[in-house]
């Protein structure tokens, strides 16, 4: 019997049937996973280099409006990450381990000398839209000191571009407890960037999230912070 394939368009799937002990493979073709992202170039032609655009004021390339992107569930739909001094334990509930740096592990210290935890821990994702309304970011969380250290923890936005907006970071003191409390991060006119430059940030196109520990202070925080949820809320007023 002849090989034959058969095309067969049914509701946004594309179903290819071989007669050969007959394989079934499915491409959903709907737009559930897209992430926005509208830049397409021209091909370069042979010969010749593509015709280069008219530059406008206003950026083609746009983000998924935040709380589209997983729900606005950005622990689930983000890739996490920690840098020195910090651990996370991934689950349904984070366990963030944080361990204040010794000077003598930094490159030049003689002093073994406890100080402040600068360093971050995050998620990166595809670009998200952070500005097309107003949001909060809504943080499920609780923390278990070693000592009698309490837990800070500062909100940072990376944009696709790398800049980030330092000049004005919301933040929240985490309660030592047993019980997990809701925390919210404003994430309202704070698109700007100092540090290293004074930069305009792209809210429209943020793709890195990051969490600060106790930044500036000495010794830090020194234990655990438990997170269940990190989602994008509409920036409502909140009744404590």
């Amino acid at each position: 019997m002849k090989k034959g394939i058969i095309y067969s368009l049914l509701g946004g799937f594309i179903i290819f049937v071989t007669s050969c002990g007959v394989q079934l493979q499915t491409y959903d073709l709907s737009d559930e996973y897209a992430i926005g992202l509208h830049n397409q170039e021209e091909p370069t032609k042979k010969g010749g280099a593509a015709k280069e655009e008219e530059q406008t004021e206003k950026s083609a390339l746009i983000g998924v409006t935040a709380r589209s992107f997983y729900g606005g569930d950005l622990k689930r739909g983000g890739i996490w990450w920690a840098s020195k001094g910090i651990y996370i334990e991934r689950g349904d509930t984070f366990a963030i381990e944080v361990t204040p740096l010794e000077a003598d592990s930094i490159a030049g210290a003689t002093n073994p000398v406890i100080v402040e935890n600068t360093h971050p821990f995050g998620a990166t994702f595809p670009p998200i839209d952070v500005i097309k309304e107003p949001v909060m970011l809504k943080v499920t969380a609780r923390a278990e000191s070693k000592d009698t250290s309490s837990a800070l923890l500062y909100v940072q936005l990376v944009d696709a571009d790398g800049f980030m907006t330092n000049s004005k970071q919301p933040f929240n003191k985490i309660e030592n407890s047993t019980e997990f409390k809701e925390y919210f991060f404003d994430l309202r006119d704070i698109y700007t960037q100092n540090t290293p430059e004074k930069h305009k940030v792209n809210g429209a196109l943020i793709n890195t999230l990051q969490f600060f520990v106790n930044p500036g202070q000495t010794p830090g925080f020194n234990g655990v912070i438990y997170i269940n949820e990190i989602r994008v809320v509409p920036a409502t007023p909140i009744t404590k």
